[in-house]
């Protein structure tokens, strides 16, 4: 099996270009199964591998996608079966999106639950009844989810939560539902905001604001060619890589609109961060400072990036604290980072951090696509050599992470 093996104690500098947002592509590659043309999509990163799982799912249920670079065709006319491929769809959490897809284009849907990254419970119940309260029949067995559906038909929904996926559950079905949807407590988190734009770019009539979705059902989408929006968390990798390491980076073609508060953090833990000519240059040459930080709906801090702020902690003198207001379990990652050296305290939905002490490599696991990444960046700031097992977690969000930070002058290779 692959792992990586990371030297750390070194300085990263130098100038990066983002890939696509993962949790903006997914969902918008997908959903190009609604349109009854020809979708062009620019800027997916098809090197993760959770978007290699998703086109896999689509040739399988009889679309023909074809992938060049960071460009997919998608031609969703030969789209006939219902029944989600289970070895597939279970790997990806964003498969849940194919109940509102294939109850919107087939009437019919058998799915397995989901996959995706293993950070505690993530109900789904918000999708289920989100679908039911527009016309949907679902229900689910020890196998799965099945549902069927004859006509969408608009209506009130309120959700108990902003879940993400369930918002845009909810959002597709109400495409092509008859009268209109509206949606109270959305997520309305950038990604999804991407998500309404290129619905709309097919035709869909969605109009989003602060936690509140309205949407007008039409009769059909069309074919559409739509430029995905760049990767606010890998810009946050970064940035967090430049102030564990105390070096410096520049994210070429990027702005800070949509991370502001995630920043802002940044800056209270001693990080310079400002934007000039269209890129954002990060420093962490002062040093790292203790910070409390909490995840929050948008525009608050994401529970993605969580364990990379627990990270970033390490490099602090002195105590901070990370606490998840989401995923209240999502901190397996906790004791890999304590094989490092590492002092972290670990009560319930928070993580005491008592940073500046030495770190040294060591042997180590991704346990999900974030913690991956917390250990790498973890290992970056240690001495010595460190290996990182279960890659392919981190893979499922990066594109050849290796490859990126070794750029920026990280030493690490991808080995086998």
């Amino acid at each position: 099996m692959a792992f990586l093996e990371v030297t750390g104690g070194t300085e990263i500098h130098g100038e990066m270009h983002l890939s696509g947002a993962k949790n903006a592509a997914l969902p918008i590659l997908l959903c190009s199964l609604l349109s009854e043309g020809i979708v062009e999509l620019e800027n997916i990163p098809t090197l993760m591998e959770d978007i290699k799982v998703a086109v896999h799912v689509m040739r399988r249920l009889g679309a023909k996608v074809t992938v060049k670079g960071s460009n997919v065709t998608v031609d969703p006319s030969g789209l006939e079966r219902f029944v989600v491929p289970t070895l597939l769809a279970s790997r990806i959490r964003s498969s849940l999106i194919l109940l509102g897809i294939l109850l919107a284009r087939t009437g019919r849907v058998e799915m397995p639950f989901p996959g995706g990254c293993d950070i505690g419970t993530r109900k789904f119940d918000l999708h289920i009844e989100g679908l039911r309260r527009i016309g949907a029949e679902i229900d689910k067995d020890s196998k799965g989810i099945v549902g069927t559906v004859g006509t969408f038909k608009g209506a009130n929904v309120d959700f108990y939560l902003p879940s993400t996926t369930g918002t845009q559950n909810v959002i597709i079905g109400a495409c092509l539902a008859r009268g209109r949807t509206v949606l109270r407590n959305a997520n309305t988190r950038p990604e999804n905001e991407d998500f309404a734009n290129f619905l709309n770019s097919m035709g869909a009539k969605v109009r989003m604001s602060s936690r509140l979705v309205t949407i007008d059902g039409v009769r059909r989408l069309k074919g559409t060619r739509y430029r995905i929006m760049s990767g606010g968390d890998e810009a946050m990798t970064w940035m967090i890589a430049a102030g564990i390491t105390g070096g410096e980076v520049v994210i070429k073609d990027y702005d800070l609109s949509t991370l502001r508060v995630d920043t802002q953090y940044l800056r209270d833990a001693g990080m310079e961060i400002f934007e000039w000519g269209g890129s954002v240059y990060v420093s962490g040459k002062k040093g790292i400072r203790p910070f409390d930080m909490f995840t929050a709906p948008y525009p608050g801090v994401n529970s993605d990036m969580q364990p990379l702020f627990a990270a970033l902690a390490l490099a602090a003198t002195g105590t901070s604290t990370i606490t998840d207001q989401r995923f209240t379990d999502r901190f397996a990652y906790v004791k890999e980072l304590r094989a490092f050296g590492a002092r972290i305290d670990h009560y319930g939905n928070c993580a005491v951090v008592h940073g500046g002490r030495k770190l040294k490599g060591t042997r180590v696991r991704a346990t999900d696509l974030r913690g991956g990444t917390a250990a790498l960046l973890t290992a970056l700031a240690a001495t010595g050599k460190t290996r990182i097992d279960n890659i392919y977690q981190i893979d499922r969000g990066y594109e050849r992470i290796e490859r990126k930070l070794g750029a920026l002058g990280a030493r690490i290779a991808r080995k086998r």
